[in-house]
């Protein structure tokens, strides 16, 4: 077809821009320039490149609605092509000619302009998106160090950022099923290699804090390339994060590090630029864990949290996040949301005692960041920090759940954004999931009367809103009150039936759970406990118990989260002989089924406690049916620094535990090798005082390597008693001679060598603390007999008497009269000499060590990183020490 005005194949009478263009004219001038400049590489001239530049020229200066029209053609391709070899020559000969520069200006704004503009980018895929042309672009970003060496090459750096821009927007507009997605790993490659290169750094720490503007080279690197690297999604995502890591995590600590000195100062291009960072450390979630216990990504969090905390930014936060202070807080906060999710680095947040500033964003004017700041505090408050203040924790409760009222409610709003408000109705339930493990968010919840806004609106959420609310549930239902509700109601059961055929296996699964807790585990249960009743009768009528054979040795109740430690113990028991059963396959956990029949049939259940073991419903559920069938349960700690609370410290009571985090993966696991046989004594012990001595010799070789134990050394045994002196000197100048004649002389011959470093003074500290926590006091003088002496428990009978003994000689009348003695003597002399007092005094009785300790963040800055700055230590509190625990220091 021929256009409706005859034109010159390079009009000269009149601009192109003046003229009506139609579909038909554009066709006609594309096809004339294909069939008069046919692209041949071998065959490039000066004047071919002038040429075609002025074709692109006048494509320029088409409007772009009717430009986009034919959005393929072969003078694309020709374009593209001749483009890319420009662009090879650039990296090869590190120079131009000034028409092939003019070539690139005008064909990537021509290209750019259509990838912007048009309304389905897919349309432009057969030409712009061409393997050799990718290649080509990533070739030049991978050696852009190089590139930029020359002057000359500045415009053409310009244009590859311009070309960067237009493959971002491109690929971010593709459709997630896209096939041609991955053909973009080249490029990514390129831009993660730009982001480790030296050019980064060089350029980051260049940027002066109060800078209005950034140059070309710095919003290349500090903007661009971030924002590119964290829009791939594609196959090779893992290959990308896994370079990227091991240098970005480093290397953002001291870039921030230098930077945060000057924090006050940051103007916009500062801010910019963290931000990117932050969102850079936001991309690669969930692949920190072989980083987790690093210092650098601890130093990271530290910057972080100053961030968060300082006064000049959190004054601008504004409601519609427009400025840049409001866009900093909220990605520094969603970044420690995400790290947040990584089990070691929750445990180091919660170490830093920092609630307080996520209190103060909770009421800030932004709902993303009060949202976030909401799913914080969830994640730190402790057990201790709920009890200590429960009318806070509720007015917390009540402000996520008044939110989420509010958000549900706008699902069904024509102008609403449904993108936004479901991703916000995932927050809040995430922070509710995370609080519900606590018993008092349990019972605060049923006198809210929340059950309903749980229950009723669970349909209208999403895949994920709809798991966290119903794992929610599955924590409630613990309460037995809330059970007794959720029974009631025929119309929520149903509900809940019907979703345990939901094709997301997290939901079928959370489902199920509701279900068994509030139906088949009390029937379970029954049965258990009916069948247990007929085999102790049936052994009542023999002469002997009969031994029980169980399925299985041991099942492992574990974390998904935990489960590269967790696997490597199962390996260890495995090479020891023993059945195990354990769940690998499932990250939501084995249908709830499953799980009973395992517990059932197994002598063993073996914890494996973490924060994220305790906050996962499937693993309660687990851990209680395990205590509920009376199995033998081995506590083991997977994660540095973790203690038992809440309802996990109720099954655990005072049993011994098997803590990883501070000690040998070996010895560890040999401790629970002793465990089991301990446990097994024992029982075959009980069983054997309702047995008639007559058994036959077989069993009782049997009976006596079960029960063979390790015993104290003779010197606690045997102790020559005929100098004894500790009965007529007073308690508090006791010797350590004297402490053990004491101990020896009441048969507490356990407690012996945990106190043969204690004189008087030291045996009063130590009773003293274990009055605090008798309980974690006596875990701990436990571990201390299994590593002295070969895996010897301490009896807690042993332990109980022993701070039965010591209280009567504390309130005996001897000692209180000595005590007042030393009071009015101390008085008397303070006011008369207070030198000579203080003098008496550090003779009489060590000095007291300070209540208070720097918080982790402050020590191990000052002793690891002394480039990490003071300024850091503004925003730390000071949590109380923990009592020592150390004989040594008592003995003083």
């Amino acid at each position: 077809m021929q256009p409706s005005t005859n034109y010159d194949y390079f009009p000269q009478t009149k601009s192109i821009c003046q003229r009506q263009w139609t579909i038909e004219d554009v066709k006609y001038f594309l096809d004339s320039s294909v069939r008069k400049l046919p692209y041949k590489p071998h065959k490039r001239t000066s004047r071919y490149v002038k040429k075609t530049t002025r074709i692109i020229k006048r494509l320029n200066e088409i409007p772009l609605e009717i430009l986009l029209t034919i959005p393929s053609h072969e003078f694309y391709i020709s374009s593209r092509n001749l483009l890319r070899d420009i662009l090879d020559d650039w990296h090869s000969l590190m120079q131009l000619s000034e028409e092939e520069i003019d070539f690139v200006r005008n064909g990537v704004l021509l290209f750019k302009d259509l990838v912007d503009l048009i309304p389905d980018v897919s349309k432009l895929t057969s030409w712009l998106i061409d393997s050799s042309f990718v290649e080509s672009v990533a070739t030049c970003m991978s050696n852009i160090d190089q590139l930029l060496s020359k002057h000359e090459n500045k415009q053409m750096f310009k244009q590859l950022t311009r070309l960067l821009s237009m493959f971002s927007v491109y690929y971010e507009r593709l459709p997630s099923n896209a096939e041609d997605k991955d053909e973009f790993y080249r490029l990514f490659l390129a831009t993660m290699n730009c982001l480790v290169s030296s050019n980064y750094e060089r350029v980051f720490k260049k940027l002066k804090p109060y800078a209005k503007s950034m140059t070309r080279e710095q919003k290349f690197f500090l903007i661009q390339c971030p924002s590119f690297l964290i829009s791939y999604r594609g196959l090779q995502s893992k290959n990308i994060i896994d370079q990227l890591l091991g240098t970005m995590i480093p290397r953002y600590a001291s870039l921030l590090d230098k930077h945060i000195q000057s924090i006050k100062e940051w103007k916009s291009s500062m801010i910019h630029a963290i931000h990117h960072l932050l969102l850079t450390v936001t991309h690669v979630r969930g692949y920190y864990t072989p980083y987790a216990n690093g210092q650098p990504i601890k130093w990271l969090i530290d910057h972080i949290i100053r961030i968060l905390s300082e006064p000049i930014f959190i004054e601008k936060i504004s409601k519609k996040s427009t400025n840049s202070e409001t866009v900093l807080i909220r990605s520094a906060l969603q970044t420690l949301t995400i790290l947040a999710h990584e089990p070691d680095l929750l445990i180091y947040l919660k170490q830093l005692k920092i609630t307080s500033i996520f209190r103060s964003l909770a009421f800030v004017n932004n709902e993303s960041i009060v949202l976030h700041a909401y799913v914080m505090l969830s994640y730190t408050l402790e057990e201790d920090d709920i009890k200590a203040s429960e009318k806070a924790s509720g007015r917390l409760l009540t402000k996520i759940l008044d939110t989420l009222r509010k958000k549900i409610q706008s699902i069904s709003v024509m102008d609403n954004d449904e993108e936004s408000t479901n991703r916000n109705i995932a927050l809040l339930m995430e922070a509710i999931q995370a609080l519900v493990q606590h018993d008092q968010i349990k019972s605060e919840i049923l006198k809210q009367n929340a059950l309903h806004l749980l229950v009723n609106h669970c349909q209208k959420l999403n895949d994920r809103s709809k798991r966290l609310v119903l794992e929610s549930l599955g924590s409630i239902t613990f309460d037995e009150e809330a059970a007794r509700m959720l029974r009631g109601d025929e119309e929520v059961i149903k509900s809940i039936e019907d979703m345990q055929k939901d094709e997301s296996d997290g939901i079928r699964k959370a489902a199920e759970k509701i279900l068994w807790n509030l139906f088949k585990e009390s029937e379970r249960e029954k049965k258990t406990n009916t069948k247990k009743k007929m085999t102790e009768s049936d052994d009542k009528k023999e002469d002997q118990p009969k031994k029980v054979d169980y399925q299985y040795d041991i099942m492992i109740s574990y974390c998904h989260a935990d489960k590269e430690l967790v696997y490597r113990v199962q390996q260890f028991l495995a090479d020891h002989g023993f059945k195990i059963w354990v769940d690998r396959d499932n990250i939501y956990g084995p249908a709830m089924q499953a799980m009973a029949d395992a517990v059932e049939n197994s002598e063993f259940v073996i914890l494996c406690m973490s924060d994220s073991y305790k906050r996962s419903v499937y693993c309660q559920a687990e851990a209680e049916y395990a205590f509920r069938c009376k199995r033998n349960l081995i506590p083991i700690i997977v994660r540095q620094g973790y203690r038992a609370d809440g309802w996990l410290g109720l099954i655990i009571g005072s049993r011994i535990y098997v803590d990883f985090g501070r000690m040998d993966f070996k010895k560890a696991c040999e401790l629970i090798l002793k465990e089991i046989t301990l446990q097994r004594g024992n029982q075959i012990n009980e069983q054997s005082k309702t047995v008639p001595h007559q058994s036959s010799p077989e069993t009782s070789v049997i009976v006596t390597k079960s029960i063979e134990q390790p015993q104290l050394p003779d010197v606690y045994i045997k102790r020559e008693m005929t100098k004894v002196t500790y009965r007529t000197t007073v308690v508090n100048q006791w010797t350590q001679k004297d402490v053990l004649d004491f101990l020896f002389d009441i048969n507490l011959h356990y407690m012996m060598p945990i106190c043969e470093l204690l004189n008087g003074n030291g045996l009063i500290k130590l009773f003293r603390i274990c009055q605090t926590k008798p309980s974690r006091l006596y875990s701990q003088l436990n571990e201390e007999l299994m590593f002295r002496f070969d895996g010897l428990h301490l009896p807690i009978g042993i332990f109980t008497q022993f701070l039965s003994e010591i209280d009567q000689l504390i309130n005996s009348s001897t000692v209180r009269a000595i005590e007042q003695d030393a009071l009015r003597s101390t008085s008397s002399s303070s006011s008369s000499t207070p030198t000579q007092s203080t003098a008496k005094t550090s003779k009489s009785r060590p000095p007291k060590k300070p209540s208070t300790q720097l918080s982790p963040i402050a020590s191990s800055i000052d002793s690891t990183s002394p480039k990490l700055t003071t300024t850091q230590a503004a925003y730390r509190t000071q949590p109380l020490s923990a009592p020592s625990t150390n004989i040594r220091e008592l003995s003083t």
